[in-house]
């Protein structure tokens, strides 16, 4: 009878969304301990992974990753480290670990080598060591992902952890066809298992988009219309799981609305960036505070730090350079501390961070250069360009000059020319 109670107040603990979240966790810790005194071994691991839970819900990550790191420790003492709940325990404490800005403990964590683990257990450990490994910048990172893929018809969160850290190399790489191609695979292979508009979907879509917004300002103007069609379903296939959600009665928790507000912040910034029926600067502005006060909410450090740096392009952008610099101080500190090379890559590709190495010989165009000369070549004024890249057009005129002398050109036209010869331009 002792084993049972446990089982049920740890069940009607989750159930129960709205009591505050103090009384969930006292309840989940009373069945922790008398799982114990009772010596239900299966009702601790099953009541310690339910609190890790409830903490990561609430965004409480290092707390969490605690109480994750005991049931892991329980489950190995035990002599069952890759039973139920045991095993969840680990994985999820990776999870957490990186969402608190512990890379290194996180890589430590999920890394199985020489361990004799289950193959879906291993996939579900590489998948989310991939995500890590992206946000890094890590060669490897898409192999490690990808290799997981035996295993996605049988477990669905290996195909969303792998497909999450896909979406990051693609991101970085600025190759938005590569994104909505694995967008879409993402899509058809999960929904196999779970429902069509599951959840996770939010965040898939959300990042896809942001993707395509990063990726716009080296667009041709027919490839930003062509993908204007794709944006344009990702953010109705955004807004479909959270309608899907509210008529089953669900109740998203921190996660959920930040993705969701974060949603429109990255339509909205696709739409400016590709100057597509583009909003105001004051719209823009707004949804992106709106993103930063969620994720800030939600204490998830990685998209923080990503959401405050296109924060900071925006107020930028606005003539607010303090509040820019504020932000880009504590991003820069973060990404360095993680040593997130695709954090620090967009810092440099929005001007924000100087090149962590040497431009390469005289001639070579810096990231933002090349950028600009793609503008160029589609015949934008400097203040156009400025105004899509949040820069003054003082500041790219001198890009300009810098591109001009480099390709060993007279003028802008002759730059375009030369520029499509060379293969620097589509």
């Amino acid at each position: 009878m002792p084993r049972l109670v446990t089982d049920v107040r740890t069940t009607f603990a989750g159930l129960d969304r709205d009591r505050p979240p103090a009384e969930v966790t006292a309840t989940l810790t009373a069945a922790i301990e008398q799982a114990q005194s009772a010596g239900a071994d299966g009702a601790e691991l099953r009541a310690r992974y339910a609190l890790g839970r409830h903490l990561q819900d609430v965004g409480e990550f290092a707390a969490s990753a605690e109480v994750y790191a005991a049931g892991a420790a329980r489950g190995v003492e035990l002599g069952t480290p890759w039973a139920p709940y045991a095993f969840e325990n680990r994985l999820m404490r990776g999870v957490v670990l990186f969402a608190a800005g512990e890379w290194d403990q996180a890589l430590d964590e999920l890394d199985a080598t020489g361990e004799q683990a289950p193959p879906v257990s291993a996939a579900l450990l590489d998948a989310q060591r991939a995500v890590v490994l992206a946000a890094r910048g890590e060669p490897e990172a898409l192999d490690v992902a990808r290799r997981t893929g035996a295993h996605w018809d049988v477990e669905g969160l290996a195909a969303l952890f792998a497909f999450g850290a896909e979406l990051a190399v693609h991101e970085h790489r600025l190759d938005p066809d590569a994104a909505i191609a694995a967008y879409d695979e993402a899509v058809s292979v999960i929904t196999r298992l779970w429902r069509p508009w599951f959840a996770a979907r939010l965040r898939l879509a959300t990042t896809t988009v942001g993707v395509l917004a990063s990726a716009a300002g080296r667009l041709p103007a027919e490839e930003r219309h062509r993908l204007d069609a794709e944006a344009t379903r990702l953010h109705a296939d955004g807004r479909r799981v959270l309608d899907e959600s509210r008529e089953a009665g669900v109740v998203f928790g921190l996660e959920g609305q930040a993705w969701a507000v974060r949603l429109e912040a990255e339509h909205l910034r696709w739409r400016w960036a590709a100057q597509l029926d583009p909003p105001t600067l004051e719209e823009l502005t707004d949804a992106w505070r709106r993103a930063e006060e969620a994720f800030a909410t939600l204490g998830h450090l990685p998209e923080l730090a990503r959401t405050r740096l296109r924060l900071a392009t925006v107020l930028r952008g606005v003539g607010d350079a303090a509040g820019a610099r504020t932000l880009l101080d504590g991003v820069r500190r973060d990404a360095h501390a993680w040593r997130a090379v695709a954090l620090l890559d967009e810092m440099v590709a929005l001007g924000s961070e100087a090149a962590p190495r040497a431009e390469g010989p005289a001639g070579e165009l810096t990231p933002r250069e090349a950028e600009i000369l793609a503008l160029v070549a589609e015949g934008r004024t400097n203040g156009e360009i400025g105004k899509q890249l949040f820069i003054s057009t003082k500041t790219v005129s001198v890009h300009v000059s810098r591109i001009l002398a480099k390709l060993g050109a007279s003028g802008r036209t002759e730059a375009a020319a030369i520029a499509r010869r060379r293969g620097l331009v589509g």
